[in-house]
């Protein structure tokens, strides 16, 4: 599995792209063997009265549609974090939303074996 992190600010330091590595891994890569790749795009975005950090996760599973989320925060851990967890349940959702697609297949075919 890949993880790639974007980011293009000199504030986002080596420091800051390890935090986001361990943070991804211990939360996401667990979760899947079908994970292929994970995209973290870190952005610090200016509105008129707030200066929020922001932080896109895409994950690509084999065979599943992306599963992308986007979080904003008054710093860059926060935001990270909250990306992370809503990523984490994203992902939790989506395999077993597939689980229970395959499993009344799986149920069938021990039900012919059995005959």
């Amino acid at each position: 599995m890949n993880t790639e992190i974007v980011a293009r600010h000199p504030e986002i330091d080596d420091t800051l792209r390890r935090y986001v590595l361990r943070r991804v891994r211990s939360a996401i890569n667990q979760l899947s063997t079908q994970i292929k790749n994970i995209t973290v795009k870190l952005d610090r975005r200016t509105a008129q009265q707030a200066d929020q950090r922001n932080c896109v996760i895409e994950i690509r599973i084999d065979g599943q549609a992306p599963v992308i989320v986007d979080s904003a925060g008054p710093h860059w851990l926060s935001a990270i974090d909250q990306a992370v967890e809503s990523a984490a349940r994203a992902v939790r959702r989506q395999l077993k939303h597939t689980l229970h697609q395959v499993t009344p297949h799986l149920q069938l075919l021990k039900g012919q074996h059995a005959s």
